[in-house]
């Protein structure tokens, strides 16, 4: 039986194959001089349970995603806060951000 290229995705090959996503869980992290959690070029990653505060410029920020379907590379139950009063000066003045988002599709 011959092969049948997908007419759709010609350029991927490995089209049929699943996603199996990256699963970080129950992540706690606070008073970073930059964010609680980065990622920079990602697939189907998933950040579950997350809590980060105080953070300089984002509790979660995420640069790219890379060939991901929509829903597979996500933020599910996070706790983000962003100024306690806890907070250093620095930090209480700062204009942070909860979540800093990817400036490509799939999010």
């Amino acid at each position: 039986m011959p092969i049948v290229e997908d007419a759709t995705r010609p350029d991927d090959i490995y089209w049929k194959n699943p996603l199996i996503p990256a699963v970080f869980q129950n992540f706690t992290s606070y008073k970073n001089q930059r964010n609680g959690a980065i990622a920079l070029d990602i697939g189907a990653v998933r950040f579950e349970n997350f809590k980060v505060s105080d953070n300089l410029l984002a509790g979660i920020e995420v640069e790219l995603t890379h060939n991901v379907r929509d829903g597979h590379a996500k933020v599910d139950g996070a706790l983000i806060i962003g100024h306690s009063d806890n907070a250093e000066e620095m930090t209480a003045m700062f204009p942070s951000r909860g979540v800093i988002g990817p400036r490509t599709e799939g999010w």
